[in-house]
């Protein structure tokens, strides 16, 4: 099993656990991944897989105060379509933005600018299930912060999110990709956004499987001035992120345990890279709290998250 699936794996169990999904609906994701009903049921047994469910939900919390910003910001209250900025809002431009892969194929991309000109690129990571409403929201998002906003669908060659409708089926077949190839094609959409007019000011975010790959991007050696990974597992060349030359800002949630018990062997190896770095945990929240349309969407937090993560890529991309 690929350290991609794995994580695919156990984001089906924590969602099974956390009462998201049924036992049913977990052995079918599973079994996406394994290919065969026998072989989810050793595998869920031997990562200690119970069969009820551990927990409730995460009830959405309204945010209690008001922040207004320059830009917006996550909704107060969850979202059914995952829109917050409309396409037609005037403080951003949505446009076509070619990016292709190094292979030459042509991968599936959303873009948004800001009205005026725009202080540098963010390059946005999907979650394990693609370009959706949600994600491209994040990027219109992004543009209202003065930035040019770019997101690619790491699955582009089959189809992306668009063709593979069944979320369980796209991260399934997202587990398979070698992470090096998706590392491959955000550093194509990073060189995209610097030769379309963002230079060397350069920033990259990413959410759950997005937020591994931001990892992962760093450990590669990618040339960006800031990133912040929400939630995100830490790569497997750890060594990577201690010659990172991003500054970093690292999102964790306090009940994620399985991803938030990795930050200080991550904050360890940042520490060596002498570059900026700040850890944050979030209190009182679970993995993928940011996400508006996800039953742990807390949108008190997922605001001073974002909050946060304008004002760093304002800080250090800028």
């Amino acid at each position: 099993m690929t350290e991609f699936e794995r994580y695919v794996v156990e984001e089906h169990i924590e969602d099974f656990n956390d009462g998201v999904i049924t036992r049913r609906e977990l052995l079918r994701r599973v079994t996406l991944i394994t290919g065969s009903a026998a072989a989810t049921v050793t595998l869920l047994s031997a990562m200690g897989c119970s069969t009820e469910p551990t927990g409730a939900p995460v009830s959405p919390t309204a945010r209690t105060s008001d922040n207004p910003q320059d830009f917006a910001t996550p909704p107060a209250q969850p979202t059914t379509d995952g829109i917050t900025v409309r396409e037609d809002d005037p403080r951003i431009k949505v446009a076509s933005f070619p990016v292709s892969g190094s292979d030459g194929a042509p991968l599936i991309t959303y873009s948004a600018k800001p009205s005026g000109a725009a202080a540098g690129g963010i390059l946005v990571i999907h979650e394990n299930r693609g370009l959706t409403a949600h994600i491209k929201d994040v990027v219109r998002r992004v543009a209202t912060a003065g930035f040019h906003g770019l997101s690619v669908d790491l699955l582009s060659r089959d189809g992306g999110a668009d063709k593979l409708t069944d979320s369980a089926a796209y991260s399934a077949a997202l587990a398979k990709r070698p992470a090096e190839e998706m590392v491959s094609d955000v550093r194509q959409a990073l060189e995209a956004l610097a030769g379309g007019g963002s230079g060397t000011k350069l920033g990259l975010t990413g959410f759950c499987f997005g937020g591994g790959m931001t990892w992962n991007t760093l450990a590669a050696g990618a040339d960006v001035k800031a990133a912040v990974p929400f939630y995100g597992p830490a790569p497997s060349n750890l060594a990577g992120l201690g010659k990172t030359t991003a500054a970093v800002l690292a999102i964790y949630a306090e009940k994620d345990t399985r991803i938030t018990d990795t930050k200080d062997s991550v904050e360890a190896e940042l520490r060596k890279s002498g570059k900026p770095y700040k850890v944050s945990v979030f209190p009182g929240v679970d993995h993928a709290f940011h996400n508006d349309t996800g039953a742990r969407y807390n949108a008190a937090q997922a605001e001073a998250a974002w909050i946060a993560t304008i004002g760093w890529f304002r800080q250090y991309v800028l």
